[in-house]
This record gives C-alpha cells, structure tokens and sequence, in this order.
C-alpha cells in the first residue's frame, strides 16, 4: 500500500496514538491506497513541489489552512478530472484516505475547517477552493508556476531546444468581471433570401499565450490576458520569463503563429535574445508577394519530398520587411539614408501533392539559413502539434474553460494552476518521472511511512503508522506468530 506522504501538518506520536487506541479515542484508521495519485504524490514529493506552494498569501488575513493544502486539493481536483465545483462533495470530499493525503487532519475531515463545513461531512466548503483561487494574487501563481518550471528543468525533464509560441481563447460569458470582449465577423446563409449575410458575434472571455517545449511538452512560460489583446505585446515577456525558467538551458528555436507577427518583435529575438524564428506570414504582405516573386527564379533555393508531394522554395534576404528592426527602424523608411535589414523566407508551391498557383503560396519569414528550405517547413509543421497535444488536450480532459468563479483573478489561477498540473503530469509519465517517483517511494520507505503492511490512525492532531502486527498487539489480539516485528520491542517502544 501507498499512503500519505506529505505529513507537514501533523504531529506523529506514536506512544501517544497506540494510548488512544487503546482508550477507544482515535478518529480514523485508514488502509486504502489511491493507485495513479499515491505514485503522483510521491513524484511531487521527490520535485519538492509542495515548498513551492507553501506560500504565505496576501489575499488571506486570517485563514483556517494552510494555502498549500487549498492548493493541493484544488489541483487533485484538476488530476481528477472534476469538472464542477458542485461536483467536490460526492467525487472528492468522501473519499478519507485521499483526503488525508492532500494534507486534511481525521477531525477536519470529520467536523469540517469553520463554520461552514460543519455538519456536513466535508472538511471545507466547496466555494472555500473558489475563493482561494479568487484571492491569490497574479503574482503569486506565477511565481509557483516558475519555480515549477525551473525545478523541471533543473531535474533535467526539458529535453529539446525547439519551442513553439501559441495562443488559444478561453470563453467566459459578458458576467465575468474583468473579461474582454472580441468582435467576430461570420457568414450566415439565409435561405429564404437564398443569400449569405456577414454577422458580427460578441465573445467574452481570456486568452492563454504560452511558450511550450515540444518534446517533453512542459509549458516554460504562460500569461493570461483579455480576449481581444494583440499576442504580440506579451511576447518579449513571456520570451524572459522563459530564459529566466529553465536557465541555462538554450532556446535555439521558437516556432511562431501568425498572430504574433511584429517586426520589431522579431528582430529583438533575433538579435537581442539570440533565438532563431519561423514564422508563417499574412498573405496580404508585402514581404510575401516580394517572396512569391521569386517563384520561378533561379536565385531561389528549391525543395522537393516526392513521397509527400511537397515542393518548396528558399528565398534569402529578403529586404521588403521595413518594420523587420529597431523600435525607431520604421521611421526612417522613407528616407535615402535608409537601410533594411534582411530576412529570409520559404514559399510552398505545393503541399500533399495540391498545387498553389501564383498569388496563393504559403509563406513563412525565418532567421535560419533556408539553403534547405524543406527543413524550415518540416520544423514549422511540429507547430500544429500544440493544437491537438496541448491547447485541445487543456480544454477536453483538464476543463480548463470550466471556469470556479466569474472573476479574473479566479480564471487566472484556474488556468495557471491547469497548466502546472498539465506539465508535472507530462513528466511524471516519462522514464524519468518514474525514476524520480521510486525513489521519492523508497525514500519514504525508509522513513517509515509506507509499506504494503501498515496502517495510518489518527487521533486529535497526532498520528501514526503501525505495523498490522503493531496494531494487533495494541488492541490485545496478538497473532500466535510474528513474522515482521518483535513484540517485546515494540511493546516497549509503543509504552504498552
């Protein structure tokens, strides 16, 4: 049996608890192991992922537990799954030995934290997690969600150099404090009139951009802003706060969509933060019609895949990008004294054997060298990875939309708190996750907290792990054979 590992706030008193047991005055005995989330916690555990969220909030003036154990069960109830707040009572408020595991004392469990458990057979109320979340500050779960980051890192777990910058929405409705509001025009067919009209739709909400490392596929850095705000502002940002994550460790390569398209933007990676990019392009540019203008030139670099009918071509230095600069570098553009800088690009002419006539190539603007052209696109392809592996995944199986409360701070600490769990799962599923877990089990082990032999009892703000055979000499039904203890012993060690 695996069992609870994080004792942090309780007392163990051994003497003490078998006395208790004794007298008939213990609050619960608990054997049951939680499978997936027993092995989870000992993986936090061997990360040391509960210091981080040990923190001393701000939001709190007077609170009945610590915030890492609000924390902790909130996150379960991300692992789990638990879509709705109502949902807590009946799929994770019943359950003791997990309770017990996130970091609930047996008399919590039992008569609740304050008031508004009592009673009712739950050791919080269900809107103490939602206002929790309300009340952390920006601040707060950002700094957890980098010191994650960093331990992921120092653990050795971000294996690649190439990462992918990305944005997905994340829908509220207009109640939402602090929401922002998108204008989307769509086409209606309306078949009376046999005509199609163009419709404007109001949608509220946020927007999570995230810089995310494609093959172990840990989130290095996240930001949540208004629905309508220009990705581009918060990329420079959320590019430090990367560096600043993981380190040492290089990002060669980010992969860029092309709502993040800003050319002063793009040379401060370049050229300031020494980072690579590919980029896909707007269609109306005039950097892509300069591109297409190129297609049957031979200063172009051609690239052929036969067996995926691919055919693409390599256009370097490219001077048509006048914004591709300095933050003063457009200003200058129609002077005589002007010098633009140059970036290249790859045209695809054709993809999965579908030519593209002229005017309609798909055009992508890159710092790397593209003498080969087919590796820009190959790299660039790996970006719609993140759709599927991470934004789908966020929303399908981590509820991401499925928002506690209607407040800002809320969503925030909803989605940061989703994403955090999302990468320590990524690396808890991988070798070396498993490595780190076995050992946080041995570690533990020998401590004596676990074995497939023991029992956890609590008595008032004390426990203790027993021996099954500790536990039958305390209520005096020792077995006629000992095979694990010496009864002498352990009678003299438990004050029996």
């Amino acid at each position: 049996m695996e069992t609870k590992i994080f004792w942090k706030f309780y007392e163990r008193n051994d003497k003490k608890v078998a006395k208790a047991i004794r007298e008939g005055n213990i609050d619960t005995i608990t054997g049951t192991g939680w499978g997936f989330l027993d092995r989870f916690f000992y993986f936090l555990y061997s990360i040391k992922f509960f210091k981080i969220t040990d923190i001393k909030s701000s939001g709190y003036k007077r609170i009945m537990l610590p915030i890492v154990t609000l924390i902790t069960t909130y996150s379960v109830k991300i692992l789990l799954g638990i879509s709705s707040m109502n949902k807590i009572p009946n799929l994770l408020f019943r359950e003791v030995s997990l309770l017990s595991m996130i970091g609930f004392t047996a008399t919590q469990i039992q008569n609740g934290c304050c008031k508004r458990g009592k009673g009712k057979s739950v050791p919080i109320n269900k809107n103490t997690l939602a206002k929790m979340l309300e009340r952390l500050t920006i601040s707060e779960v950002n700094e957890i969600l980098c010191q994650t980051v960093a331990v992921l890192a120092s653990k050795k777990f971000i294996t690649g150099s190439v990462f992918i910058l990305d944005a997905t929405d994340i829908k509220t409705t207009d109640k939402c404090t602090g929401a922002g509001i998108k204008r989307v025009k769509k086409k209606k067919y309306l078949k009376l009139k046999k005509q199609w009209v163009e419709t404007e739709e109001l949608i509220y909400g946020f927007k999570l951009i995230v810089i995310w490392e494609r093959n172990s596929h840990i989130i290095v850095a996240a930001k949540v802003v208004k629905i309508a705000d220009h990705e581009s502002k918060h990329t420079l940002q959320l590019l430090a706060h990367a560096k600043r994550n993981i380190g040492k460790k290089n990002i060669s390569l980010l992969l860029i969509d092309n709502g993040f398209m800003d050319g002063k933007t793009l040379w401060h990676i370049k050229y300031k933060m020494g980072i690579d990019f590919i980029v896909r392009i707007r269609t109306n540019m005039g950097l892509a019609s300069d591109a297409r203008s190129f297609r049957n030139s031979s200063f172009a670099s051609v690239g052929k895949d036969l067996d995926r009918g691919l055919e693409v071509l390599g256009v370097s230095s490219l001077t048509s990008y006048d914004q591709y600069g300095k933050e003063d570098h457009v200003k200058d553009r129609y002077k005589k004294s002007f010098s633009p800088n140059k970036i290249n690009a790859v045209m695809v002419t054709c993809w999965d054997k579908i030519k593209y006539g002229p005017g309609y190539e798909k055009i992508f603007a890159t710092s790397l060298d593209v003498g080969s052209p087919l590796n820009i696109v190959d790299n660039y392809s790996l970006r719609s990875l993140i759709e599927n592996s991470l934004f789908r995944e966020l929303k399908q199986g981590w509820n991401l939309e499925k928002i506690p409360m209607k407040k800002k701070s809320a969503v925030i600490s909803h989605t940061i708190l989703t994403v955090i769990m999302y990468s320590l799962n990524a690396c808890f599923q991988t070798e070396l996750g498993k490595k780190l877990t076995n050992r946080g089990i041995r570690r533990i082990r020998d401590e004596d907290l676990s074995s497939i032999h023991k029992l956890i009892v609590f008595s008032g703000n004390y426990f203790s792990i027993f021996d099954v055979e500790e536990y039958a000499l305390i209520v005096r039904a020792p077995p006629k054979v000992f095979f694990r203890i010496d009864p002498e012993e352990a009678k003299k060690r438990l004050g029996l």
